[in-house]
């Protein structure tokens, strides 16, 4: 297969069996590859127009009856000619169209393809295709609200004006440095500095709305954690309400993590039943312990489940990500004994997961915390790390620009305002090497 062939293909819906099959192609011989398929004339295929046909293979056998539309440059989503197949969802009929698009020597696409060339073609920019990839994963339906925003341009948008913002203010510094008198330097640096403000608050919004996307696109993983036999796994059923962790009175019967997605008012929570920790020579143990440690570090929100039938294994976990103490087993307490944990620790919550007491508690504290690290309200999300990390460097020139030392020398406030507009040209695919080219796309699935 000749790897430099510019026309490619891909399943661009699941695979497996379903209604239908979306096959893309996309590139300068996709129209005659569909004339060839279909056994028509390439010129009753017009732009953007559905056309039923039959597709027929090399010894003219018909493979299937097929919902086909032609995109010509460069209106498509790749701005390169482009066909759409919508096929029967038989794996069987799939690949015998994809025979024959090798046999006509088309190349299967890369991961991203059609969206790396939807960038290169200047269909959309870098931040409109981490975008798209934030829409694919999202987990909610908040996620694919703010992703789908994102990806119509609303995020390059608001970028493009910051960008703009600085351009501006390092017009006014190199205006002055060129031409103006020393007598005018004070009112500019006044007006730059009042701009670089505003703008460097922007940014800093925007660095922070990344955590608050992922919480919102992804969900939030809760993890329930504490040592043996403490009753994680009733809580858990509990919460659920339905009996999906095993419960004995046996220690060490939670050997894996066990995930569960639910709603809590409008957060889609991941809930995560954990081994309990300990130390112990079982083998098969020890490695339930090793994935609890990984679901702890991966966690949005810990449950630290305590027995609070004994004044035993208190302490607290070795992290710093937000934690929520609870008391188990308040089936077995006297009131006295439940004020007292209580007044113990009054942020802690009392639960029986046996009768289901405290439940309710437990979910004001968890919309509590969760709505503590979702404190923004932006009508813009960035959607990747790519991003804040990109964003962070651009900060970090602007503070620099208006830190004390560099104040009233204008030579340099311009050195660092180019420093952070440039942050801006590769954050939106101005200025963008290959190898990073290659990260962004290669995590996406090979049909987009």
């Amino acid at each position: 297969m000749n790897k430099k062939e510019k026309t490619y293909y891909a399943l661009s819906s699941p695979p497996g069996r379903s209604a239908t099959a979306n096959i893309r192609i996309s590139g300068p011989r996709s129209l005659a590859t569909l004339s060839k398929l279909t056994t028509k004339n390439k010129h009753v295929f017009k732009h953007g127009t559905t056309r039923v046909c039959n597709i027929f293979n090399k010894n003219n056998i018909l493979v299937d009856k097929v919902v086909v539309v032609f995109y010509h440059k460069p209106k498509s989503y790749t701005g390169e000619d482009m066909v759409e197949i919508h096929a029967h969802g038989n794996p069987l009929i799939t690949h015998s169209i994809f025979n024959e698009l090798s046999n006509f020597g088309l190349r299967p696409a890369d991961p991203g393809e059609f969206t790396r060339n939807a960038y290169l073609n200047n269909k959309i920019d870098l931040v409109q295709a981490e975008a798209v990839l934030s829409l694919i994963n999202a987990q909610t339906n908040k996620g694919v609200e703010l992703s789908i925003s994102s990806a119509s341009g609303s995020l390059s948008s608001h970028l493009k004006e910051l960008r703009g913002s600085l351009i501006n203010a390092l017009s006014h510094v190199e205006y002055e440095l060129d031409i103006s008198e020393m007598d005018n330097h004070r009112k500019t640096l006044n007006l730059v500095v009042r701009d670089l403000e505003k703008t460097t608050n922007h940014i800093n919004n925007l660095i922070k709305s990344y955590n608050t996307l992922r919480l919102l696109r992804d969900g939030i993983r809760v993890i329930i954690v504490g040592t043996p036999n403490v009753g994680k796994s009733t809580l858990f059923n509990a919460i659920l309400g339905q009996d999906r962790a095993i419960v004995t009175s046996r220690p060490g019967t939670t050997r894996d993590a066990i995930e569960s997605a639910l709603q809590i008012l409008n957060y889609s929570i991941f809930l995560v039943d954990t081994a309990g920790i300990r130390e112990t020579k079982k083998l098969i143990e020890s490695e339930g312990i090793k994935k609890t440690k990984l679901e702890i570090a991966g966690a949005d929100l810990i449950y630290h489940v305590l027995d609070s039938t004994t004044k035993k294994n208190n302490k607290k976990l070795p992290t710093t990500t937000k934690t929520i103490t609870i008391y188990s087993k308040s089936d077995l307490l006297s009131k006295q004994e439940k004020e007292s944990l209580i007044r113990g620790n009054n942020e802690a919550v009392v639960v029986s997961g046996k009768l289901g007491m405290g439940l309710k508690k437990l979910t004001q504290k968890t919309t509590k915390a969760i709505g503590s690290s979702i404190t923004q309200k932006e009508s813009v999300y960035i959607t990747s790390k790519r991003q804040q990390t990109i964003l962070l460097n651009a900060f970090k020139a602007l503070n620099s620009a208006q830190s004390p030392e560099v104040l009233g020398q204008l030579e340099l406030i311009s050195i660092h305002l180019k420093d952070a507009i440039n942050q801006f040209d590769w954050l939106l695919g101005k200025t963008t090497a290959d190898d990073v080219l290659n990260t962004i796309f290669s995590d996406f699935c090979v049909g987009k």
